[in-house]
């Protein structure tokens, strides 16, 4: 980590969020980084970033000891938003992270004592949980596992709440909670009623999608399967029934249903939760 008042103008600098090449930019006032790739920092995303962080600060306005970009020099971070007494950083992510920094982050914040927030949008906005969110999913007894968006634009929270993999393949499942003009608080603090889940059926539908599943691990997984015990994956599973799962695994749930090991996903946010999760 360096500050461009100290950067060498032909040295080589990277950005510290999302990773791609930045140009120091020379002036008589001042000196600043710039993206050389404008995808990651358009005047686009950098309104929808600023309108997010006012309107979360809007809503924290009854603290005193709210900061903007405080800068945390034993970890070299600055989180978007921290809360100095509470020991709180929030921050607002509209800008594609890839994992590693994403734990490098947390991680830090954790060694301090620092509980992080993490609010999505922009490039992470959606009206479904995909893939790509899985990383960010975080865990409370009243919400199960839960993901906060905020689209600035429309001045909307939505809490994606008790996420759960559905059935052989995975599905993600979810129930939601939209906020308009509210206290973020209530964002957070909101007690949903619990919705129970049936198991689902192993049924000729998912028999045939397994048949077609010709990805070099699927494969692996039919062949040892079939060595081992002499009947094939498909006439093992048929008509059995999987329960709900939490969505903390790495490989489908009809693979670990056929000795896969539960391998986990890395998701920083659950690293340091007493409680991992809750029972299937």
């Amino acid at each position: 980590m360096i500050y461009a008042q100290n950067a060498k103008e032909k040295g080589k600098y990277f950005c510290c969020r999302c990773e791609k090449p930045v140009k120091l930019i020379t002036t008589k006032a001042r000196k600043y980084f710039r993206h050389l790739n404008k995808i990651n920092n358009d005047i686009n995303e950098r309104e929808i970033h600023l309108t997010g962080k006012k309107i979360i600060l809007n809503l924290l306005k009854e603290f005193s000891n709210v900061k903007t970009e405080f800068f945390l020099p034993t970890i070299q971070q600055r989180p978007d938003i921290f809360l100095t007494e509470q020991k709180i950083a929030i921050e607002y992510q509209c800008a594609l992270l890839k994992i590693n920094l994403l734990e490098e982050r947390v991680l830090g914040y954790h060694q301090l004592g620092i509980k992080s927030i993490w609010i999505l949008g922009g490039n992470y906005l959606d009206d479904q949980i995909q893939k790509k969110h899985l990383k960010f999913l975080n865990y409370s007894d009243r919400l199960g596992y839960y993901i906060i968006m905020l689209d600035s634009k429309r001045q909307i929270f939505t809490v994606f709440h008790h996420i759960k993999f559905i059935g052989p393949f995975n599905h993600i499942f979810f129930q939601r909670q939209i906020f308009q003009e509210r206290h973020l608080a209530e964002v957070l603090d909101f007690e949903p009623q619990g919705y129970r889940l049936n198991p689902v059926l192993m049924n000729q539908h998912f028999i045939r999608r397994l048949r077609q599943k010709n990805d070099h691990n699927s494969q692996q997984v039919k062949l040892d399967f079939f060595q081992r015990h002499h009947i094939t994956v498909e006439d093992y599973l048929d008509n059995r029934y999987f329960v709900p799962i939490a969505p903390i695994y790495f490989y489908p749930a009809w693979q670990m249903a056929c000795g896969q090991s539960k391998r986990l996903l890395r998701q920083p946010l659950l690293k340091f939760k007493t409680r991992k999760k809750p029972p299937d």
